[in-house]
Formats: C-alpha cells, structure tokens, sequence
C-alpha cells in the first residue's frame, strides 16, 4: 500500500502551542539509537537558529532575541543503517513498538517544519557508511537520498529542521533556559535514567548548556519516588523539587514511554499550590511532578500531545481509568509529598484570616472553626485583605447552600421514623450548630455596617480643611438618602436607627419631599419642610396596620447659628410640619382612608448643634433640658407632639451606646 506523506503530514493533529514536539522527537530518537549501539560516551547537541531576517537590538536581552528558525540535532548513536532507513521510510512502523513508538513521530518534523535534511555516517558489518537524504512535504517524502562509503573518522548523525512554520514559531520559545526546562520537561524520566547520554543545547548566543548537569544542579538531589494505585492499575510519581525562577508553576506531568504527554497546574484543584513554597533557608521552589507507568503508556494517542482516558461521564469500567479519577489520586500524592510546606502556608493563611477577622470582618469568625477547614483550603495564600474578605465570602455563600441542602434533607426525613435515631440526632444537633454560627455570622455583618456608619458620621461631623462644618446634607444622606421613600431605599442604605432604634421599623417614609407627594397622605398641601436641601425633613408612619404615630426629623447645619426668620425658625417647622399632617388624612397602600385621630402621637426631632441660638429658642419655648444636659425636650399638649432637641454629639454618642454591646460581644473593635 502506497502512503502518502503530504496527506499523512495534513491529517496529523499537531496544536500550535506545541511546536518543540519536533525536537523532542529528534532527541528520543537519538536517546534510543545511542541505546542500541550500547556505547557509554553517547552525546547530543542540539543547536537552534536564530532567524537572521529579524534584526533584533544587540545586548538587549532575552526579550529581543531572534525566533528560532532551525533546529539540529547531533548524535553519535548507532545512526541510519538499512535496518533503520527502512522503518524510517515506512509510515506507521512497527519496528520501535515495544519501546512505546507510534512509528509517526517523524511526520511531525513536516508539520512544524518545511523540509528536514538527514546525513548520517554509520557502522554497517565491517564497512562504514554516508547515508543522506531529504525529508519533505510530498507525495513520496524521501528525496535526493545518496549512499556511500565514508572515510569520516566518527559515527555521527545530523538531522536538520529547516523553515519552521510561521504559526508554530510565534509560540517557539526563544530563551535558551526556557528551552532547556522544556526539554528535561519533556524528557526527565530519561535524565534519572542511570547512564543518561551527555544532552547540550546550544544557540548563537549563550554559552552551550550540558542539560545533564543542568538537571543535577537544579532538581537531581531533591527528587522522591512514589508508588501508588487508581483502581486495578498500579502508577509511578516522581516528584522533582525546582528552585530556579523559571519554573513558576507546581506541575503534573502525564508520561507514555518515558515521555511527557499532557501536564497541568496543581493550583487549578488545590489553591495552596498556587504560589511557590519555601524551606527553612528562605529559599523557594516548586514540585513538579511526573507519573508514568503501562497504563499511561498505553493510553498515549499518535501524535504524543493526548491520554485517550474516559471523561467524568462515561461508563466506568474495572480495567479503565477517568481522567477526573487521574487527577484526584495523583493529587493525593502530591499533597502528601507537600505536606510540610503546606502546613506552613495554611498556619500563615489562618494567621491573615484571623487578623482580618479580628480588625475588619468578624462575621467570618465561625469559619475559623476546624469543621470549616476544608472551605479554607478553598483559598488560595498570599492574597490581599481584599481580596481575602471576597474569597471568605464565597466561603460563607458556599456553607450557606450547603446548609440548605442539609435543613431539606432534614426536612424530608420522616419525624415518627426517626425522632429516637442517634445518626438523626447528631445531624439535627449539627444542623442547630450551624444555624446559630451563620445567624451570628449575619448579625455581625449587619453591626459591621453599623460600626461604618458611625465612622462616617464622626468623620462628616469633623471640620473641613477650611475650617468650616459640612451641610447637613451630608449627614441626612447617611441616614437616609434625600429626595426619596422608603419604597425606593433598600432596607440596608436606610440607619434611621442612629436616631431611634425604633425608627428602623415603619411602614412608610419619605425623605425630603413635599407633603404633597408622601403617598400615605392625602393633601394637596404644597408646602414642605425646607425647599433648601439641608433644612429637610423625614416623616415616616410606625406600623402598618394602624396609623398610629407619626415621626418628622429635621437636621439643621452643624454649627448654625442664624435663624432670622420664625419660619426657619426649626421649633416653628416642626410644629408647622406636624399640623399640616395631621389636617390631612391618612391612607393605606392599596389607597383606603385612614382618620388620623387626635389622639394619635407625633414625634419630632431637631438634630443641630447647640449654639446659643439654639438654646435661646428652647428657653423662650419653655423646653426642660435633658438629664445629661445634651439636649432639650418638651411635649406640645394641643398637637399631641413630642419634640426634643439633640445635638449631633448626642445622636452619635447616644447610638455608641446602644451598640456597645453588640461590639463587645462579637469582639468587634470600638470606634
């Protein structure tokens, strides 16, 4: 049967992102002929070309070196002879199966190459050899081959990758280090092999790198060998510990045939191998690790860039093996191995949770718990305090689904059938744990963003640069967002309950508006607090059902001590205010009357700062001062109105109190 190399070369699946294959081909061939001829001083030189047509800045760096244009690889091994040239010129051979050859390795030179050029000087019977030829992307493949005798004083084999493809060198690596890791890469169960022939790689540029001493140096003395099984397959993991900078990833590497197939980032399934470990010195590296064994080997698709592994969803089968089950038993191996270095990252990660917990976010504190472990290791170590609240958040979300799931099953089981179950018991007991842990968790959010609050009122109570105080706008939108209702303000944005705990609690309010527009009045009414925007006014029902109290508060500028007029007179306002509601009538949300009597109660507060103006209004209107003497208050028998004037020292200080407790008792810090 005739093949046909041009049509082999098309239909051969070679992903651009990995145009050293070709290399790494020429390399194992060389490895294995080295092999065969059983010589003891076997070497290879490989040499990459740099692409003299790309000018490039002399002295410039790694950054600006020249993309490799052609590759050649050099080796003393056993070389062409006719036993070889056949299997070579035949596709698909047979002759290398045992050691794991698919017999197509070389159709990927013309995948990423134009053309390879191939002269090989050999031993054959008593006589030595010349053998040459070309390799190309046509019908036939082999042209312009010679044989001859040869006179040359050394066996030796050159093999020429000439003309990569343009959209397999912009993904070429250009550094020579990066070659070499690459290589051991690909090629590092051959480098712990004992009796591994001499690997240099050289450039234009550098000075040659001897991979074998490379590999020494950086990884030989720190590599562990683990046994371990996946169902009826027994597997072999060597962990190689890198120092060098650029090996930046913890890795697994999937090997057939001593080669590496597919690898992939321990980080993506474990967060603690998302940074780089270090050892007792202060010195930092990373594991890569390399299984490999005859499952793997005869797993390996032809173009050695796939595992032929049944998915998550296929049909699991004794002698088979998923690619998720894979994962998670060399996993398992790697996180042993890691152990140590993994402890210490996880003490330092709990150390930064408990920190930001004590400092800024006690509502994660249950997950500090040893229960809650497993979410932790979620989180990746040396993270931001950002970006740390945001991952414990997702935590949290996480154990909130999962108590969810576990409240449904509760609820699921049958009572009768289970009330006296220890199993049952135990469950419900660690549902009844956890539901208090995250209501406290949310409790303690909730004082979180009281503490805030509060910390953004002391700051808006503060002078300006200037000297001089904010508006009271400022301090209104805090509390609750001006111009608008509370159909309009989500629970969370309105903390009227710095003024009055129970101001949280109301059935409508509107913020700044005319009373014309409060839709629980019906009053043509005009008129409205102060068209100014810090002389505003906020008036809110307190239960839905009854109209039964009424509550208007009126901030006036901190440090205001000018009122000309009897109607920014803040005493008259509020009075003012109170009558025109009450003239009104109330009405429901769904539009029916309701009679405001005279009986019901009003409540107004004028929040301001005591000046002597002030004092001097609550004084001509007969106020009584508080007992701590931050305030004043008195009650307007004719309008059925309470009216206290308080300064925002006292709003703010009187709201630290009532909180106080709650700060103490979830170990938040005081302001």
């Amino acid at each position: 049967m005739h093949v046909d190399i041009a049509g082999r070369v098309e239909n051969l699946a070679l992903p651009i992102t990995q145009p050293y294959i070709p290399v790494f081909e020429c390399i194992v061939n060389s490895l294995e002929s080295i092999d065969e001829s059983a010589r003891k001083d076997g070497r290879i030189d490989v040499y990459f070309h740099r692409d003299d047509r790309q000018g490039r800045l002399i002295d410039s760096g790694d950054d600006y070196l020249g993309a490799i244009r052609d590759v050649t690889i050099v080796d003393n091994g056993g070389g062409f002879s006719d036993i070889n040239a056949k299997a070579f010129f035949v596709s698909d051979s047979t002759r290398k199966a045992a050691k794991g050859n698919k017999g197509v390795g070389r159709f990927t030179w013309l995948k990423v190459f134009e053309k390879a050029t191939i002269e090989s000087v050999y031993n054959q019977g008593d006589e030595r050899y010349r053998r040459s030829f070309e390799f190309r992307k046509s019908e036939e493949g082999v042209e312009n081959e010679t044989l001859d005798l040869s006179e040359a004083s050394e066996v030796k084999t050159t093999v020429k990758l000439l003309n990569i493809r343009s959209e397999y060198q912009k993904h070429f690596p250009k550094s020579l280090d990066t070659l070499a890791q690459k290589i051991i890469d690909h090629l590092v169960i051959y480098f712990l092999s004992p009796g591994c022939p001499a690997v240099w790689i050289h450039d234009d540029e550098h000075e040659p790198i001897n991979l074998n001493e490379y590999f020494r140096a950086e990884a030989d003395t720190r590599t562990t060998a683990h046994k371990f099984t996946v169902g009826n397959h027994t597997l072999n993991a060597v962990i190689v510990r890198f120092d060098s900078s650029l090996n930046r990833r913890h890795t697994v590497s999937y090997c057939a045939n001593k080669r590496e197939v597919v690898s992939w980032g321990v980080g993506s399934r474990v967060p603690d191998f998302k940074t780089r470990f270090v050892d007792d010195t202060g010195k930092s590296f990373v594991f890569k690790t390399y299984v490999f064994g005859q499952y793997l080997d005869s797993r390996v698709d032809s173009s050695r860039t796939q595992l032929v592994l049944s998915g998550e969803d296929e049909l699991e089968l004794d002698d088979e093996l998923s690619r998720p089950q894979l994962d998670t038993a060399v996993t398992d191996v790697v996180k042993s191995a890691a152990a140590p270095y993994m402890n210490t990252l996880r003490e330092e990660k709990r150390r930064n949770i408990e920190t930001l917990v004590a400092n800024k976010a006690p509502q994660y504190r249950f997950m500090l718990g040893e229960r809650y472990g497993q979410y932790i290791d979620r989180i990746s170590p040396n993270v931001s305090d950002d970006q740390l609240d945001i991952e414990l958040y997702k935590v949290q979300k996480d154990i909130e689904l999962a108590h969810r799931e576990q409240a449904r099953q509760i609820e699921s089981l049958p009572l009768d059938g289970h009330r006296n179950n220890e199993a049952y018991k135990q469950l419900r007991e660690q549902f009844l744990r956890e539901e208090n842990e995250l209501g406290q968790a949310a409790l303690a959010r909730y004082v979180v963003h009281r503490r805030t609050i509060l910390e953004l009122l002391d700051k808006a109570l503060e002078t300006q640069d200037d000297g001089r105080y904010v508006k009271e706008e400022a301090v209104h939108s805090i509390i609750f967002p001006m111009r608008a209702s509370s159909d309009d303000v989500d629970f969370d944005r309105q903390n009227l309950w710095v003024i009055d705990e129970r101001l949280a609690y109301h059935w409508y309010l509107g913020s700044d508006l005319p009373i014309s527009r409060l839709k629980v009045v019906n009053s043509d009414e005009k008129d409205e607090p102060d068209i100014v925007v810090f002389n505003s006014a906020k008036v809110f029902a307190e239960a839905k059902r009854s109209f039964n109290s009424a509550v208007i508060v009126e901030f006036k500028r901190p440090e205001r001590n000018e009122y000309p007029s009897t109607e920014e007179d803040p005493v008259e306002q509020v009075i003012r205010y109170a009558r025109k509601l009450r003239d009104g009538k109330a009405k429901t949300e769904e539009g029916r009357t309701i009679e405001v009597a005279e009986t019901t109660p009003f409540y107004a507060y004028i929040v301001c700062t005591l000046t002597p103006k002030i004092r001097d209004i609550a004084l001509t209107r007969d106020f009584m001062v508080t007992p701590d003497g931050a305030g004043y208050f008195k009650f307007h028998t004719q309008l059925n109105c309470y009216i206290e004037i308080l300064s925002y020292d006292k709003m703010l200080d009187d709201a630290k109190k009532r909180n106080r407790a709650f700060f103490e008792k979830l170990q938040i810090p005081m302001l």
